[in-house]
């Protein structure tokens, strides 16, 4: 599978932070983990909780349901989870009044089958909202082919929990949209869109990174950004740390600003090289700070 190729600001530190940010990783749960999703058999006590504990069938079939109900939930907007909630009250009580084991597994099955079409309408709900934002917006292909394929069978078949697309207001009746492109293990790569006022199309940003802290070079400018982004509304700034490993003790936090009529402004760039042996964490706020040109 291929996956496209992205240059950092960080001189040393690329190939560790590409091989970071550009292979995913795989989590692969012990069987005890799985089972911890669904019901804890150590605390069985009624009747229908020991009939599914006995039974491995019913309780995979019951750790399915509750890792279905999970994921349909957190993709469930605030003011309809209680809803949700109180609907998978209600099947609990229907499968509760079971007799026997085949009546488990039929309740089962349903609320399984139930939970999950959910979850695909959600799902499409999501991809339909990100197809009309692009339609608006026009941000690259190269983003949004990278974006689907992380969604495909082919790909890391990341879950869809919402459109992909962060929206934070400026000044001046501007807003700033922050897309996803890509995910990682933990950081993520986007690119960003600037409207100038609602309904009217979007301008993909260029953002400066500088790619020799110690020479002091002139900033490049970049569309795509990996890390974690963090904007800050009062000022109308963008945060952005990208982690040079998972531990997050070394990398690059860089501060950007929008002003009018421009692209992304480089206030502020810290870099702290990754550290040979274990050491004392230091915030990313105060890495070393880097002079830029």
């Amino acid at each position: 599978m291929s996956r496209p190729r992205h240059r950092h600001a960080l001189h040393g530190l690329a190939p560790l932070l590409l091989r970071a940010v550009l292979l995913s990783f795989c989590f692969c749960p012990s069987p005890g983990a799985v089972l911890a999703a669904g019901m804890d058999c150590a605390k069985a006590a009624t009747a229908v909780e020991k009939t599914i504990c006995a039974d491995p069938a019913l309780r995979e079939a019951d750790s399915a349901m509750a890792d279905a109900f999970s994921d349909l939930l957190a993709t469930t907007p605030d003011q309809d989870k209680a809803a949700l909630r109180a609907a998978q009250r209600q099947w609990l009580s229907v499968r509760n009044a079971c007799p026997d084991a085949a009546c488990l597994q039929k309740h089962l099955a349903a609320r399984l089958d139930a939970l999950r079409k959910a979850q695909a309408a959600a799902r499409q709900r999501f991809l339909e909202d990100r197809a009309k934002l692009r339609a608006v917006l026009h941000w690259p292909a190269t983003c949004e082919a990278s974006y689907q394929e992380m969604l495909s069978p082919e790909g890391m078949q990341v879950p869809v929990t919402g459109p992909g697309v962060e929206t934070f207001p400026l000044q001046e009746g501007r807003t700033l949209y922050l897309v996803q492109c890509d995910r990682a293990a933990y950081q993520s790569m986007f690119t960003a869109v600037l409207q100038e006022k609602p309904g009217s199309p979007g301008k993909t940003l260029r953002f400066p990174t500088v790619a020799d802290s110690a020479a002091h070079a002139p900033p490049t400018l970049e569309e795509e950004l990996v890390g974690e982004p963090d904007f800050d509304a009062a000022k109308g700034e963008l945060t952005l740390l990208t982690k040079a490993r998972g531990a997050g003790d070394c990398g690059s936090r860089a501060v950007y600003a929008f002003p009018p009529g421009g692209d992304a402004t480089l206030v502020e760039l810290r870099i702290k090289e990754c550290p040979r042996t274990s050491k004392a964490y230091v915030p990313p706020q105060r890495w070393p700070l880097v002079q830029i040109r």
